[in-house]
């Protein structure tokens, strides 16, 4: 993501010299950017009608404020195989709501936002879970810090992809892993979540959803530039541009963050011992 104009000042010390240099440096301006959170995300158990997306305009690379709610776009959401229409209400604080959403496993979905003038769309398939059959937890690296897996069994002869989420009070947002079948296909496969911070006592919401393939690879650049730690969420300030399947019709090359998918999830609770 371009950067608006900053100037950074950098001090050089010299060997020669006491003295203090300030050097201008300018960031290129590419202007505040689309950001498109749109996690269809559904529970199993429940109905999963009633989502929420979020949308928001980027703020600068050394800018400490948080994105800029996006108000006033027009979101719907369609079900290409029977062309039923989801209209998310705008609530005015870059939230839009819909509590009459119906989930399909294995249903392509389009994504459509009307927004400043400029028409952005994206393209998913909702993507099935099947159980969370056990946690344990071992050793991690250090004394007194523990790794969390989360185990669930993997459907034989499919392709498939899952994230997992770990929430805990002690971290400043969720942790979060991606795994493919690759090698586990038909058996039991699990997510791994290890951090300093999983010590005895420590209380954490775990929830692995299904994700397609294209999700996959982009989460995995996701969890890589950002670590899924420090303020701000993961599309704050990545090091590097990631491309979402989010796209402007009006401008193919402009610069849309985020992303569309749908993915059915379990979810539990665990405790470290």
């Amino acid at each position: 993501m371009k950067k608006s104009i900053y100037t950074l000042f950098i001090t050089i010390s010299t060997i020669f010299s006491s003295c203090t240099d300030i050097v201008d440096v300018d960031v290129p301006n590419g202007g505040a950017r689309l950001v498109i959170e749109a996690s269809i995300n559904w529970e199993k158990g429940t109905a999963g009608n009633s989502q929420t997306i979020k949308l928001s305009t980027s703020t600068a690379y050394f800018d400490s404020n948080p994105n800029v709610p996006a108000t006033g776009a027009t979101v719907t959401v369609t079900k290409v195989n029977d062309g039923s229409q989801f209209i998310f209400a705008d609530q005015n604080n870059g939230d839009y709501i819909t509590s009459s959403f119906v989930p399909e496993i294995g249903a392509v979905y389009n994504l459509t936002i009307v927004y400043g003038g400029e028409t952005y769309t994206a393209t998913e398939t909702l993507v099935g879970f099947t159980e969370i059959n056990s946690v344990t937890q071992e050793e991690g690296f250090n004394e007194d810090e523990y790794r969390v897996r989360v185990l669930f069994d993997d459907p034989a002869d499919e392709v498939n992809y899952y994230m997992g989420e770990f929430i805990q009070d002690n971290l400043a947002v969720p942790s979060l892993a991606s795994i493919r079948d690759e090698f586990v296909n038909g058996n039991e496969a699990f997510v791994l979540h290890f951090d300093e911070k999983n010590v005895p006592g420590t209380e954490v919401d775990i929830k692995v959803f299904g994700i397609s393939e294209q999700f996959y690879f982009y989460i995995e650049q996701l969890i890589e530039q950002s670590g899924t730690q420090g303020g701000g969420g993961p599309f704050q300030t990545t090091p590097a541009q990631l491309k979402g399947n989010c796209v402007n019709v009006n401008n193919v090359d402009e610069e849309v963050l985020g992303y569309f998918r749908l993915s059915q999830f379990a979810r539990t609770n665990y405790t470290i011992q």
